[in-house]
C-alpha cells in the first residue's frame, strides 16, 4: 500500500486576503475557489506540479469548520493539516486498520467552484488526530483527479511544486509508525543532523518529502507542522517577481542541499516559514 501527499491545508481567517497574498507569493492564480456545503468551509486551491495547497476558512457549521476554528483559536493562521491521497480507498482502509490506524470507511464529499459552478467529488477516510500526534490529517480518493486544473502562472518565475513540508516531533519512532507503516509513505533517508535541529527523517512520495525533525526540545505529546519549502524552475525570476510584487524576501543564497539556491519569504505567507528552492544552472 502506498499513499501520496494529496494536499496541504493552511487555516485562514480571511480567505479573500489570504488568496490574494498566496497568489502573489506563488505567482499563480487560484485553481479553484469554492465551498464545502457538507463541512461548513470555503477554500482556495492552488494546484502545482506534484500536489496542491488549500487555503481553508470556516463559514458555517461542520467538522471541518470546527477543525479550522479550533486551530486558529489555539495557534493562529498557518499550516493546519496533511491530506494523503490514494487511488483505492478500500485497500487503504484495509492496510491502515491492519497496521493499527483506525481509519473510517470511505465518506462521500463534494466541493463546488464559486466561479464556474464546477463540482468535484471524493471520498474521505478519517481518523483521530491522536494517531498523528495532534496533526490534523486524513486520506482522500478523488473521483476525478484531473477535475482540479493547474494554477495558472501570472508571469515568469512562478512556483512550480512543493519541495517539502516540515514536521517537528519528540518521537521519531511514532513518525515511522504513522507515515511509514500505517500510511505506506517510503522512508527514504534517516540521519542525525544536530546542526539542523536533531534527528532527520525524510519520507518521500510524489516528488516531495515530509521532513520530520526529531528532538526532545519539542512537545512531548504533540507534533507540529512547522514550515514549507516550494520549488521553482528559475529562482532569479522568482525572486524578481516577489520583490516586484512588494513581498519581503531574503537575498538568494546557497541551499543546504548541494546544487540548490534558496531564498526565504518573509511576508504574504500567513506567517508560515516558507523557503523557495531552485536548482543551480
Amino acid at each position: 500500500m502506498k499513499s501520496v501527499v494529496d494536499h496541504i491545508i493552511i487555516a485562514v481567517a480571511d480567505l479573500e486576503q489570504a488568496t490574494q497574498d498566496y497568489a502573489a507569493m506563488l505567482g499563480r492564480k487560484p485553481s479553484w475557489q469554492g465551498s464545502h456545503p457538507d463541512y461548513g468551509t470555503a477554500n482556495s486551491l492552488f494546484r502545482l506540479d506534484n500536489s496542491y495547497l488549500e487555503l481553508l476558512a470556516a463559514t458555517g457549521a461542520g467538522w471541518a469548520a470546527d477543525a479550522v476554528n479550533g486551530h486558529i483559536a489555539a495557534k493562529g493562521q498557518g499550516l493546519m493539516g496533511l491530506v494523503f491521497g490514494t487511488d483505492d480507498a478500500e485497500a487503504f482502509v484495509a492496510h491502515a486498520n491492519a497496521n493499527g490506524l483506525e481509519a473510517s470507511a470511505p465518506i462521500a464529499g463534494h466541493g463546488l467552484d464559486a466561479n464556474s459552478g464546477a463540482r468535484r467529488d471524493w471520498r474521505n477516510m478519517v481518523w483521530d488526530t491522536k494517531a498523528a500526534r495532534g496533526i490534523f490529517s486524513f486520506a482522500i480518493q478523488h473521483d476525478d483527479p484531473e477535475a482540479l486544473p493547474m494554477a495558472e502562472p501570472m508571469g515568469d518565475g512562478a512556483v512550480t511544486a512543493i519541495d517539502h513540508v516540515v514536521v517537528q516531533t519528540s518521537d521519531t519512532q511514532a513518525a515511522k509508525d504513522f507515515y511509514g507503516k500505517q500510511l505506506g509513505v517510503r522512508l527514504a533517508l534517516e540521519q542525525s543532523r544536530p546542526e539542523w535541529g536533531g534527528d532527520m527523517l525524510f519520507f518521500r512520495c510524489n516528488s516531495m518529502s515530509i521532513e520530520v525533525i526529531g528532538s526532545d526540545k519539542y512537545d512531548a505529546e504533540q507534533d507540529a507542522l512547522w514550515g514549507l519549502a516550494l520549488k521553482t524552475g528559475d529562482i532569479d525570476a522568482t525572486h524578481k517577481g516577489l520583490t516586484g510584487a512588494g513581498i519581503d524576501v531574503s537575498e538568494i543564497r546557497d541551499g543546504r542541499k548541494p546544487g540548490t539556491r534558496v531564498c526565504t519569504v518573509k511576508s504574504h505567507c500567513l506567517d508560515v516559514p516558507t523557503l523557495i528552492v531552485g536548482l543551480v544552472d
